[in-house]
């Protein structure tokens, strides 16, 4: 046998893809909802002039039909020889189209999912949800994470009173759960998104600032930054080029459940009907029907968005551990 060792080819955990995968799914949902669901269509040309009502939907309000019809309506009205068409987004039915015929109705085979008390697609609502449950939850962590990694550095590198101040800071927001504090948030300013937000910033920063301070605590004793020094560079600039690279491993682990616990106090929120995503069709306002129904035995108003928001805090659950793991 020969000693000559063999190169064995590793390739990547067939959960990582996966958790990928569903990520930026969830991401193209947040991001693209009215180009994937709607009942108005993605590209339409009327009276030879081109227009993208879902494009505009996506940015604001989307434009109403031609003349005195809807936009379905119009295009089913096309003559076959007419050179106007109308192009539907990959899911044709969108989540404010109702059918008083189909109330409450089980899924089938053109609306697999059912549809609601009014007749909406549950399919396209669930799509549709996605971008209130998640953005507003993204960008309170984001916020969460600026403040927290900026306090939690600033203690950990100055350490004597700039890290008691951080300190006692940190404990005094810990002492109020985040969703009261959205409770009383929406009772006194209505539904308000960037209280919403502000409020995730507020109240998950200390996760962010004690992970970062711990771990400064101790690569600030590193020889490579005792070098930096010696070589004259700011503390910010050792914090920022040479420190901060060192935790993106526990930072984005702290995100992922800081994520997490956002879309369950957002979902909560929307489930009580206060805050936003109550009024713009969040997954806790869709759950809140199902709970209203579910007296009636009908039982897809609950257990689907229930699901969305289950896979979507094991998939927060999943990439933490996937970066805790690296």
């Amino acid at each position: 046998m020969s000693d000559k060792e063999i190169p064995v080819k590793i390739t990547p955990p067939r959960k990582s893809r996966t958790t990928g995968m569903l990520l930026l799914l969830l991401l193209l949902l947040v991001a693209f909802g009215p180009l994937l669901a709607s009942e108005v269509p993605l590209v339409a040309r009327v009276d030879g002039q081109l227009c993208m009502p879902a494009v505009q939907e996506l940015f604001g309000s989307a434009p109403p039909g031609p003349g005195d019809l809807d936009w379905q309506s119009w295009a089913k009205s096309l003559p076959i020889s007419s050179h106007d068409f109308a192009w539907s987004t990959p899911w044709p039915h969108g989540p404010f189209a109702t059918d008083p015929k189909r109330l409450r109705a089980g899924p089938s085979l053109l609306y697999p999912l059912g549809q609601d008390d009014t007749g909406r697609d549950v399919l396209a609502r669930i799509l549709r949800g996605a971008r209130p449950s998640l953005l507003l939850c993204a960008v309170g962590v984001l916020l969460a994470a600026v403040l927290g990694v900026v306090l939690g550095g600033f203690a950990g590198l100055r350490r004597g009173l700039a890290d008691l101040l951080v300190m006692r800071l940190l404990e005094l927001f810990l002492c109020f759960p985040m969703v009261l504090v959205l409770m009383a948030l929406a009772a006194l300013f209505g539904n308000s998104s960037i209280g919403v937000v502000v409020v995730f910033g507020l109240s998950m920063w200390p996760s962010f600032a004690r992970i970062v301070r711990g771990e400064l605590l101790t690569l600030r004793e590193r020889d490579f930054v005792h070098a930096a020094r010696g070589l004259g560079l700011s503390e910010t600039r050792i914090l920022l080029a040479h420190l901060l690279p060192q935790l993106r491993g526990p930072i984005s682990t702290t995100a992922a459940f800081c994520m997490a616990q956002a879309v369950v106090a957002e979902s909560t929120l929307s489930f009580l009907g206060l805050g936003p995503g109550a009024q713009s069709g969040s997954w806790g306002s869709i759950l809140m029907q199902g709970k209203q129904s579910a007296h009636l035995g009908v039982w897809h108003l609950w257990l689907f968005p229930a699901l969305a928001i289950l896979s979507s805090v094991m998939l927060c659950h999943a990439l933490a551990e996937r970066h805790r793991t690296r």
